[in-house]
């Protein structure tokens, strides 16, 4: 097997839903107004910090994590001989100012404090192996505000702690949600690049066939929690498969969509199509907005929708044109490898207000997943190579819909923050 295609299966075939990475996640630091009314410490120095987290593979597939520290948002490279190694995957995200990193080897956070001369200085640690969980990977984490976080314990429920103080307040485990429906099992959306958002912590929820993914239940559950008791208040059903965490638009409203390689059943008419589901700031499922985004795309498949800003937002659209298949004659598996191996995706940019959508302008081709980064009012793209073993990062003008190349790296980039 080629290495894109054991690093892809890696991720489709859930082996990476249980590592602590789970595909490398940021958490956007609160502006310092916000950390002085909540209590938190002024951060060391006032010149700006950015944090580069870059994942490397050797030859076996084995993951080694990288976290560069720069000044200024133009850089030329991740600099890996002055980063930060941590071993396997490692998680990172900021508060207040600080750095936290999940470790791979143990369900802990550790806090870190980024001196004005880029030292990293230890600050704290916290486990949280007394309950029983052993993956605490910021991906498998939800962020109410800079005083409150879930980790995920036993699927549904969820363990409470601060993430400025580092102390555990209390595990919560109520849920309606069934662990079950047919041969189909409940597998929790994965925030895999967390941001503090307005309004309660809503965790979607979907049910798959777990032995090849291929199957997947029609509608998705999105769990909404009590920010005062954490508790389950209600549970969402919207009408989308394999829905994961989304991004927020100005006004509050939260757009969840897909990560998975979902449409391969769906091109074969066998499975329900990706889609993209709104979710009011009220935590209401927004009922009226049903947008068939594949008449905004002659017909393409969407995955991987990020709202940006200004009404506009990112997403990857499968080009199935290119596959040369038969899509009236029932499943394929050698298209269903080419779709987790090959690159027949392209970046587009979606226009909310005139729905339409064009492809993002100076990008190649890609694979079923990217992530993204707004810093600074500044949109980045991190496409990998076919083979997974760099990256190029590209800057998006939003408004024109035009890319440029700003540094091709070693290893494959996840995110990238502003810590202060």
């Amino acid at each position: 097997m080629t290495r894109v295609s054991s690093v892809s299966m890696l991720f489709k075939r859930g082996l990476a839903r249980r590592a602590p990475l789970v595909l490398c996640a940021f958490l956007a630091a609160a502006c310092d107004n916000d950390a002085a009314k909540n209590g938190t410490r002024e951060p060391a120095g006032g010149e700006a910090v950015y944090a580069l987290h870059t994942v490397v593979f050797d030859p076996d597939f084995n993951a080694t994590s990288y976290v560069s520290i720069s000044e200024t948002l133009d850089v030329s490279e991740a600099d890996l001989h002055t980063a930060r190694e941590f071993p396997g995957w490692a998680t990172i995200a900021t508060v207040g100012g600080r750095l936290l990193v999940a470790d791979e080897s143990e369900p802990r956070v550790t806090s870190y404090e980024i001196t004005p001369a880029r030292q990293w200085h230890e600050l704290a640690a916290l486990s949280f192996a007394n309950y029983g969980i052993a993956d605490a990977g910021f991906g498998r984490q939800w962020f109410l505000d800079e005083h409150t976080a879930y980790v995920e314990l036993d699927v549904t429920g969820r363990v409470v702690w601060d993430p400025t103080e580092l102390t555990i307040s209390e595990a919560v485990e109520d849920s309606t949600l069934e662990l079950k429906r047919g041969n189909l099992e409940l597998e929790p959306g994965l925030d895999r690049q967390p941001r503090l958002r307005r309004g309660p912590v809503m965790r979607p929820f979907y049910y798959a066939e777990k032995t090849d993914w291929l199957e997947y239940a029609p509608t998705s559950q999105i769990a909404v929690y009590d920010p005062t008791t954490h508790h389950e208040s209600r549970v969402l059903d919207a009408p989308c498969p394999g829905l994961h965490i989304g991004t927020q638009d100005e006004d509050g409203n939260t757009y969840f969509g897909l990560w998975d390689a979902l449409p391969k059943l769906a091109l074969f008419g066998e499975g329900p199509a990706p889609c993209v589901a709104r979710v009011n700031a009220d935590g209401t499922l927004d009922e009226s907005w049903t947008p068939d985004l594949t008449s905004w795309t002659d017909g393409r498949f969407v995955m991987v929708f990020r709202y940006v800003k200004s009404g506009r937002a990112l997403a990857n659209v499968l080009h199935q044109e290119e596959l040369n298949a038969d899509f009236t004659a029932g499943y394929d598996p050698s298209v269903g490898e080419e779709l987790d191996t090959g690159e027949h995706y392209r970046v587009w940019l979606f226009d909310l207000e005139n729905e339409t959508a064009k492809p993002v302008e100076g990008l190649p081709n890609t694979s079923w997943g990217f992530h993204a980064a707004d810093i600074d009012g500044r949109s980045f793209i991190f496409l990998p190579y076919a083979d997974w073993g760099r990256t190029r990062v590209y800057e998006v003008d939003m408004q024109t819909g035009r890319a440029t190349e700003r540094f091709d790296t070693t290893g494959w980039v996840y995110d990238w923050v502003r810590v202060r």
